[in-house]
């Protein structure tokens, strides 16, 4: 089996449709494949940055590099050594997302969100912040548990914006969220893609209450997500206008 690996530029841009590989339509079509990280940042980018809906206008994504990167990062800076140089290419890093994120956007009544697809471990999990008003939180979503180190996410995310903005690393709040669990070992990243349209529905039924009280789940059956390899296909082929999500 292949592994989900993230092939291309670390910054900011967005895989199209057509700057897919062999090797990314394989990692689709085939049963058994995880999906590489190209076919991740280019459903990103069709569903919810081409044709932004008004709703989610108060959300962000970054690509599938942003989080390795910021992991290198960060454990750079954790060695003081290297504290400095570390610092400006995390303010660097968060510049890649910041332009979109207007002031105005952080200080109005509904809350920012960020999300930020992991990879490592021939697994792919997902991470939210949440920045509203003096209240800054992390949200972990994971189809596998245990697979990845969410204490280890945590630090990087909380290093990251703590270095960014005048928040008190003590009292940025944390919280694993309650996802279904995959049936096998390689449809993580489907799973990932399916959180990210949950959360966006969630989201115009108040996420933040579900953020807070109940626990995010995605909107997402196991039948739906085995069928994203059919319905992929077909967007694919032009027989579809929008990828499956």
């Amino acid at each position: 089996m292949s592994s989900p690996e993230n092939e291309g530029s670390e910054d900011q841009g967005w895989t199209r449709k057509e700057d897919l590989m062999k090797e990314d339509l394989e990692s689709v079509m085939y049963k058994g494949r995880y999906l590489r990280g190209d076919v991740i940042n280019m459903s990103i980018n069709e569903r919810f940055l081409k044709k932004p809906c008004k709703q989610l206008h108060n959300m962000f994504y970054v690509n599938t590099f942003w989080f390795t990167k910021a992991n290198e990062l960060v454990v750079r800076y954790d060695r003081t050594n290297h504290a400095k140089e570390a610092m400006i290419k995390i303010t660097r890093l968060w510049k890649s997302i910041c332009p979109k994120i207007r002031d105005e956007d952080m200080q109005r009544s509904l809350p920012t969100w960020i999300f930020v697809p992991i990879h490592g471990n021939n697994h792919w999990s997902l991470a939210i912040i949440q920045i509203h008003n003096d209240v800054t939180m992390l949200a972990y979503l994971d189809s596998f548990q245990g697979t990845h180190d969410q204490e280890a996410i945590f630090h990087v995310l909380r290093t990251v914006l703590c270095l960014i903005m005048p928040i008190d690393p003590d009292l940025v709040q944390t919280g694993i969220m309650d996802v279904e669990q995959q049936q096998d070992g390689h449809s993580c990243g489907k799973h990932v893609l399916q959180m990210l349209v949950g959360a966006a529905k969630k989201e115009s039924k108040g996420m933040d209450r579900c953020f807070r009280e109940e626990g995010l789940r995605y909107i997402a059956t196991l039948d739906q997500v085995r069928s994203f390899d059919v319905v992929f296909g077909m967007y694919l082929s032009g027989k579809l206008s929008g990828p499956p999500m």
